[in-house]
């Protein structure tokens, strides 16, 4: 009698309480998550280790220091630190990489470094892309000066 109550609690756990568990642990999908913002916003995507923080801090000071510049750049920051990375599912090209990559509003890979190297010129290599150029001419609001 106690066995068969231990094998249904069993059972109610396995077909029940596990997949619920699984479910609330699901992966994001980099590829749609990056399409999400497809002809919205430019993506600077940051992935590295967790033990390079100096490289973590260097970017982080970027995307504060340049907060206004990169706003009106229209640019989202993705960061993918250390063991976050066990929680998005990468498509090839970014799969076992690390680096900061500048991807456009088609989706496309328009910059790659492995340093900030990639950051330092950022803003001239979005100014000559031919949308941001109407983007300058037709929308003040991405044209506004920073302090």
């Amino acid at each position: 009698m106690i066995l068969g109550m231990i094998k249904k609690i069993c059972l109610i756990f396995i077909f029940i309480i596990l997949p619920n568990i699984s479910n609330s642990s699901e992966k994001i999908d980099l590829q749609k998550q990056i399409q999400s913002f497809s002809w919205n916003k430019r993506i600077v995507l940051f992935i590295t280790k967790g033990k390079y923080i100096h490289f973590i801090n260097e970017v982080d000071d970027f995307f504060k220091k340049y907060r206004c510049e990169n706003e009106i750049r229209n640019l989202e920051y993705i960061k993918i630190v250390g063991d976050e990375k066990r929680d998005y599912i990468f498509p090839n090209k970014y799969k076992n990489k690390y680096g900061i990559w500048l991807i456009g509003y088609d989706g496309q890979v328009k910059g790659h470094s492995t340093d900030i190297s990639l950051l330092k010129n950022i803003h001239h290599l979005i100014d000559k892309m031919p949308i941001r150029k109407i983007e300058m001419i037709d929308k003040p609001e991405y044209n506004r000066k920073c302090n």
